[in-house]
């Protein structure tokens, strides 16, 4: 909560309690008053906790022990000879879709059906091409129009040459 290190001395705690009752106190900060006194009220808690060196034992031995049971219970024997890489085995897990998830996929392949066959509907009623060449693509049909893409060209060619 109060964003220290575990091995923080009463100073750097005293201060950081200070700055952060400061920024949350409900008559001071510009969050919501009930938000901010909840939190207000989190960062008392958590300074005195840790600034009684009976509670902050106690709090300590009782991380301890829960990390030692996490890691009793979900970490596995890293074998000879594997590279274990936790970000791979990350993505490794996969799970069932849910329901919620599995009717969203259905409306969004619904709706890319139904825009799809109304945007085939209306090329067709106004008579538009379903391919359309892109207007840089058009191959000139006039000398004059020849001649400027020619010259375009060359002057392009000019100022990168001249840059290099």
């Amino acid at each position: 909560m109060l964003g220290v290190s575990p091995s923080v001395d009463g100073i750097t705690l005293r201060r950081t309690f200070h700055r952060l009752s400061k920024a949350l106190h409900p008559d001071t900060s510009a969050l919501p008053v009930e938000e901010a006194a909840r939190r207000f009220h989190q960062v008392c808690e958590a300074y005195e906790l840790l600034s009684d060196p009976i509670q902050r034992k106690a709090y300590d031995e009782s991380l301890a022990a829960v990390k030692k049971s996490y890691m009793t219970h979900f970490a596995e024997p890293v074998e000879a000879g594997k590279n274990h890489n936790k970000k791979n085995k990350a993505l490794e897990v996969r799970r069932a879709f849910s329901g919620g998830e599995l009717f969203s996929l259905l409306l969004l392949t619904v709706a890319f059906l139904i825009s799809s066959l109304l945007a085939i509907i209306f090329a067709f009623s106004q008579g538009r091409e379903m391919q359309v060449r892109p207007s840089w693509l058009n191959v000139a049909t006039s000398y004059d129009e020849v001649q400027f893409q020619t010259h375009a060209m060359t002057s392009s060619n000019f100022f990168l040459i001249t840059s290099l």
